[in-house]
């Protein structure tokens, strides 16, 4: 690794990387930390280096890609690309109650003015785009009803007849722009109770606005599945990750009533990817709570449509 390493200066050879994923490696130089990753390909490496560079000079708290000593933000080793960020320090917030009001409410508005920076991005046309209606329809859909329609049939049958009636028609309509696409609490950082760092943009597709915000949703509730306090206190995380969102970039009426709808969509994606890698352990929890969810949606429903149309978090808990 020390060939590798090199390439963005000759002190990096002497640092001490340990593996955390695949793939992806810490590395420690003295008192400074960095992390570095495997990429597909330096086509995206370029695109994703423009892309930060332009939210760093949006007052974005992002980790800009650091360039080798050629001037290139990636490197070549033994047929792989490879990237280097510097290490945000803090607290991630997979290690915090994100239903915390303060906080969940700092997270909706620090989407919303990301959402605003990736909006007026110029090259937006460069990345490719994400249907996830599509996906969910040709892959998702019929890969999680040949595993669960025997036990959950007439269920899923509702679910499907729901989808397909309520949002059909709404999703064309909903705004599309770049959106992170990996906005769970893992890839964020707070210091002092504030969001001090966006991490991992290499998802970065063209898709609509409202899946960051559903996905975040979907990742607190799994987070905290199991615990029915925490379970019972996701509705007003959700209301307030809205609100606070809204504080910056009013919702529109559309994306409110859809807002659950687009959660079951990416929990069909949840359970067929983890079908396909065989964790079927991880599939049954995504079910179980895609189930649950459908289960309160007459409730939900009405209370996330009128915080989005009150544009702020103004719902009686």
């Amino acid at each position: 690794m020390n060939n590798l390493l090199e390439q963005w200066g000759s002190k990096f050879a002497s640092a001490e990387a340990h593996a955390l994923v695949d793939g992806v490696w810490r590395l420690e130089l003295g008192d400074d930390a960095y992390i570095l990753k495997r990429r597909a390909d330096r086509t995206r490496a370029w695109e994703e280096y423009d892309l930060l560079k332009w939210l760093r000079e949006h007052a974005q708290p992002i980790s800009l890609l650091l360039c080798t000593t050629e001037g290139i933000p990636w490197a070549e080793y033994q047929g792989s690309f490879y990237v280097l960020y510097p290490y945000l320090h803090g607290i991630p917030g997979n290690e915090l109650d994100l239903l915390d009001q303060p906080l969940a409410m700092e997270v909706g508005s620090a989407l919303a003015r990301l959402h605003q920076a990736l909006e007026t991005y110029g090259a937006s046309a460069e990345f490719p785009g994400f249907g996830l209606f599509q996906e969910v329809s040709s892959y998702a859909w019929p890969t999680v009803q040949g595993y669960s329609s025997m036990k959950f049939h007439d269920r899923l049958q509702g679910l499907g007849q729901a989808i397909s009636t309520q949002l059909v028609n709404p999703y064309e309509a909903l705004p599309r722009q770049l959106i992170h696409r990996d906005f769970h609490p893992g890839n964020l950082v707070f210091t002092d109770g504030q969001l001090g760092g966006i991490l991992d943009f290499d998802r970065v597709r063209i898709g609509i606005r409202l899946f960051d915000l559903c996905y975040l949703s979907t990742a607190v509730l799994s987070d905290g599945f199991s615990d029915p306090k925490k379970r019972e206190g996701w509705l007003s995380f959700v209301l307030d990750l809205i609100g606070g969102y809204g504080t910056v970039e009013p919702l529109q009426k559309t994306e409110g009533h859809v807002f659950l709808y687009i959660i079951y969509l990416i929990q069909l994606l949840f359970i067929a990817y983890h079908l396909d890698e065989g964790n079927t352990k991880l599939a049954d929890l995504n079910l179980g709570i895609l189930l649950w969810i459908y289960e309160q949606h007459d409730y939900l429903e009405p209370l996330i449509e009128k915080t989005v149309m009150d544009g702020s978090r103004d719902v009686v808990r």
